[in-house]
């Protein structure tokens, strides 16, 4: 393995502009895996900042990944603008009830406070704990939902895209003008909240927009209705100092393009895309994470295999820096932990190839 002469966060910050790294950065997307890791709950990890940092530490001492990502669910804005979140012991939290009955209602809500909304809070606690506890030696992810998905919790998910198919086919019960109210205030939410994050320690945002993806909307409705606002908050990010992150579950070959035109300075790419097509198309414009299957090849597979798959990424995509290897989406909580060395361990093994 080669000698590594940078830390984790020079990496990871060097590999986002361009410039040369000792090896390639290893990022993938972890969440509640540290919590089954540290032996602690779902709930647990989900409500407490202290908790979450604990146990994202404890894990990166095993893994030695580039990158703690503090956060786990996409709730915790939509919980500060009155929607009804279950946070189980032992399970993800989810939506329980709206914030609002009807699309219309929305002009009603505001945007909430970073710092004493929702649990918000516990997310900037996780982040300045990690940034504390491991100083600049660790490069720190945060969460910033999606404008897309954050506006859907507002009225239900469900519901949400109801409405959109209903502005979309121009049917006189649509509504696209509160549609568009809520995506902005969405964005205004997620942009607040970056910059607390932002403030807190955090050296990437994650705009994670995956109800956007080309597997549940078009790629028209995606450039009409989700690519403006994450724009929209990756400007507004960037303008403030930051680095930032998208990332979009499922297929989105046929938008790769608009996910550069955000600016986002990270592209995270799903194991549904060709990786090697990402780098071609877009490779020249943002710095690509990926793609290793999450469930088929982590989960599921061995050591060799996550090897074998790492190399093949790394093959695709890792020539000219702006690159790092990551997990195509989260790692499932249940995954072996030595499957996920075998990806950290792969990417540090490689020289960077600039």
């Amino acid at each position: 393995m080669p000698e590594s002469s940078l830390s984790s966060r020079e990496r990871v910050i060097r590999a986002i502009g361009r410039q040369p790294t000792d090896v390639l950065p290893a990022a993938p997307l972890i969440l509640d895996l540290a919590a089954k890791y540290h032996g602690v709950s779902i709930g647990a990890f989900a409500t407490d900042g202290r908790v979450m940092s604990e146990a994202q530490i404890a894990l990166q001492a095993e893994l030695q990944q580039d990158v703690i990502f503090v956060g786990l669910d996409n709730y915790y804005i939509a919980e500060g603008f009155g929607c009804e979140i279950d946070v189980p012991e032992d399970e993800i939290p989810h939506l329980r009830k709206p914030a609002v009955d009807n699309i219309a209602d929305v002009y009603s809500l505001k945007v909430p406070s970073p710092r004493s909304d929702g649990r918000m809070p516990v997310m900037l606690e996780a982040t300045r704990w990690v940034r504390e506890e491991l100083g600049d030696d660790i490069a720190v992810r945060t969460p910033g939902t999606g404008p897309f998905a954050l506006a859907s919790y507002f009225v239900g998910t469900q519901q949400f895209l109801v409405e959109v198919g209903l502005a979309e086919a121009g049917l006189p019960e649509g509504q696209p003008e509160a549609i568009h109210f809520a995506l902005d205030l969405a964005a205004d939410a997620l942009i607040e909240f970056g910059k607390a994050c932002w403030d807190a320690g955090s050296d990437l945002l994650h705009c994670g927009d995956s109800l956007a993806s080309c597997d549940m909307i078009s790629p028209a409705q995606y450039e009409k209705w989700a690519f403006p606002y994450q724009q929209k908050v990756i400007k507004a990010w960037k303008k403030y100092g930051a680095r930032t992150l998208l990332h979009i579950c499922g297929d989105s070959t046929k938008v790769l393009d608009l996910y550069a035109q955000t600016g986002a300075d990270v592209v995270e790419i799903d194991h549904r895309v060709d990786l090697a097509y990402a780098k071609q198309r877009i490779g020249g414009q943002t710095c690509l994470l990926g793609n290793v299957d999450t469930v088929s090849t982590l989960l599921l597979g061995t050591t060799q295999g996550v090897r074998a798959a790492s190399e093949n990424c790394i093959a695709q995509a890792g020539a000219g820096s702006a690159y790092m290897l990551g997990s195509g989406c989260m790692v499932s909580r249940n995954t072996p932990i030595e499957n996920v060395k075998a990806l950290v361990d792969t990417a540090h093994s490689q020289p960077n190839e600039f």
